[in-house]
């Protein structure tokens, strides 16, 4: 028994002896290492940590990178939509990311692309995006076996971005068809008109019967891959030497005289294939629209003639869908130049070419200003590529 106490008495002691040990080595590991410590109790206990933002130098290199990276990016992201890549098929593999010199290295980004879009396609559509934004395509290559294109973009020399772009046979391309329809009600811009005609793509011209002029230009625009529309004044804001009370549809006239008016128009501008109301804006919805357009739309019927309503759209650039809705009534999407600033002209086309790749087709309208006309030219063969077909008002009943 004592022998047996002695050696319990032998355990404890050494057992104490081995946890003040661990205890000492404990509190000096603590006090040599406090910051490790601390972070391994932080971590036992998961405890919630500040989040600092770090500071970068800016210097004049990181200025230069960081205004090249956003440029170029902006650039892409034109080109991906036109190649009709969404958000979801663009994978950032490896994110830029800060070297101890104050550069950044350049981003990697996988891009599936549709398989009705060839890679010298997108390599070409990226090269132009590019370019026009001061930046080059310095690599370009193409992988034998999987056939994966690989990009490198640069500024100045510095390589901001690494594209791997790979082709998806299952992925379909999207198509619409956009009726881009000018309105011309005087002659200060007949220019602008004798311009356009020469495109090659067709657009449809929505002339004032009454102008100076407008048969001869109907005649001349009938030439070419184009379509006349008469402009019909519905209820505008205000009158002028051309645009009369008695020459306008209103509400305060009565079925007969409104209906007196589109023969007037229609037998002004035979060639016509129907009419355009304008202007548009006309201070919200009419109650009795149905009753004052009633006359309108029989007459146009008769005639086999359509009706483009851009009626609450001249104020903004956003109205509603173009549609059908079995009267021979056509909505347009809106109107392109509500402010007249190429930017807004140019950001509202790219808004309805959208709308017309998801729903198959939109009407726009534009007045014949020289801004709208360089705009058009500027931007039509990409809306192309993008998978946009320009055709005329009659194209979209016919289908």
């Amino acid at each position: 028994m004592n022998e047996r106490n002695q050696r319990r008495r032998h355990f404890q002691y050494a057992g104490l002896g081995a946890a003040a040990i661990l205890l000492l080595g404990f509190a000096a590991w603590i006090a040599l290492f406090e910051h490790q410590a601390r972070a391994v109790a932080d971590w036992l206990l998961d405890r919630p940590l500040p989040v600092s933002f770090p500071e970068f130098a800016r210097t004049a290199a990181f200025k230069s990178d960081q205004q090249a990276y956003y440029v170029l990016d902006s650039a892409l992201y034109t080109a991906l939509i036109n190649l009709q890549v969404p958000p979801g098929r663009i994978r950032e593999t490896k994110p830029r990311a800060m070297t101890g010199e104050g550069r950044w290295t350049p981003v990697e980004r996988r891009i599936i692309v549709s398989g009705a879009y060839s890679l010298t396609e997108c390599n070409l559509e990226i090269a132009k995006a590019v370019e026009r934004a001061g930046g080059a395509v310095v690599r370009a290559a193409e992988r034998s076996r999987t056939r994966e294109l690989l990009l490198e973009i640069a500024q100045n020399g510095k390589v901001t971005h690494h594209l791997f772009i790979t082709r998806d046979s299952a992925l379909q391309r999207k198509t619409g068809r956009l009726a881009v329809v000018v309105a011309y009600t005087d002659g200060i811009h007949r220019r602008v008109v004798e311009r356009l005609s020469e495109f090659t793509r067709p657009l449809n011209f929505a002339l004032l019967p009454w102008a100076s002029g407008a048969g001869n230009l109907a005649r001349d625009v009938a030439r070419g891959n184009h379509e006349v529309i008469a402009l019909l004044p519905v209820q505008p804001k205000s009158f002028t030497g051309d645009i009369t009370r008695r020459r306008a549809v209103l509400r305060s006239h009565s079925a007969q005289a409104n209906r007196g008016i589109v023969e007037d128009v229609l037998g002004s501008l035979p060639t016509a294939g129907g009419v355009l109301g304008y202007p548009g804006d006309r201070g919200g919805l009419p109650e009795d629209e149905a009753e004052m357009l009633a006359p309108v739309l029989d007459e146009l019927g008769r005639r086999d003639k359509y009706y483009v309503d851009a009626r609450g759209t001249a104020g903004s650039s956003a109205g509603p869908e173009n549609r059908d809705d079995g009267s021979g009534r056509l909505r347009a999407w809106g109107i392109l130049d509500p402010v007249y600033n190429p930017v807004i002209i140019s950001m509202n086309l790219e808004r309805a070419s959208l709308s017309a790749l998801e729903n198959a087709h939109a009407i726009v309208v534009a007045d014949a200003r020289p801004h709208t006309l360089q705009v058009l030219m500027n931007q039509m063969a990409h809306l192309e590529t993008r998978g946009i077909e320009f055709v005329r008002v009659s194209d979209l009943l016919d289908n």
